[in-house]
């Protein structure tokens, strides 16, 4: 076994021009290869690096709604998503689903689990029709022995979310909930934004349930938040889409430059 992961090691030394052209990409559209490779993460890494992942990977097309993980499953894929967007989140006792967070093109999750070989501890759903890469245990293990590029991105993939953890911890302390879904607003616009005449239209269907789960408030505290925005004419509510009309305004709002009216002051006051 030592000498077969030696030679491997040896061909993944090889110049990138000598190693194999990755073959699963024609099971990838050319707009999906191109969102998973638009990734900041992904996007980041070298390109033999890329192209190993992506050749290992299986394409797998999923249906809104279907499930990819359940909390306490043993896990046996590392998961990118190409298209479309995942709901990270579990059920409450009380039968109400909590929404952690929208993975969306170009992300990938999943590698904890397969680190620490632990059960997963999050359900995992496509939230509407989705391109995915799946990575099996074995391969990203063989990767992880072969590359220690491959190891180091891991550790840096893994800064970055802790990082995110602690900002969003800070602001579940320091910010008022107009200040933290003005954020959130942001955070999606981002990821699944689409510029448009108006705006940027945020192109998710995202319920108010979801946003109250992501920023730690009740529905009908979020709800109210969206409609004075709406009122002073930051964002646009729809039956499925949400519009930023006003960036500035927004961004105004997450500073606390412009409170929303009946807003606290501090975040102790929620």
């Amino acid at each position: 076994m030592e000498a077969i992961v030696a030679e491997r090691a040896w061909m993944w030394r090889r110049s990138p021009a000598a190693r194999p052209t990755p073959t699963v990409t024609a099971g990838l559209r050319e707009d999906e290869l191109h969102a998973l490779h638009a990734g900041r993460w992904f996007g980041s890494l070298p390109e033999p690096l890329r192209h190993a992942i992506v050749e290992r990977s299986r394409v797998q097309r999923v249906n809104a709604g279907a499930r990819i993980t359940q909390r306490g499953d043993a896990a046996g894929h590392w998961v990118g998503v190409a298209r479309g967007a995942v709901r990270l989140g579990s059920a409450l006792p009380d039968g109400r689903v909590f929404t952690l967070d929208f993975i969306g093109p170009g992300q990938w999750f999943g590698d904890i689990e397969l680190v620490d070989q632990r059960s997963v501890d999050l359900d995992i759903v496509a939230h509407v029709p989705s391109t995915l890469l799946l990575l099996a245990k074995p391969d990203m293990h063989e990767l992880m022995a072969l590359s220690s590029e491959f190891r180091d991105a891991l550790a840096q993939l893994n800064c970055q979310r802790l990082r995110r953890m602690v900002k969003r911890c800070e602001e579940r302390h320091a910010l008022t909930l107009p200040q933290r879904l003005a954020k959130q607003v942001q955070r999606l616009a981002r990821q699944f934004g689409h510029p448009t005449d108006s705006g940027v239209r945020i192109d998710l269907a995202i319920s108010q349930g979801d946003l109250a789960s992501m920023v730690g408030g009740s529905r009908q505290r979020v709800n109210r938040a969206l409609r004075q925005m709406q009122q002073m004419g930051i964002v646009q509510l729809g039956p499925q889409r949400l519009l930023v009309l006003d960036g500035a305004g927004l961004e105004a709002v997450t500073r606390g430059h412009t409170l929303l009216p009946g807003a606290h002051a501090r975040a102790d006051a929620d």
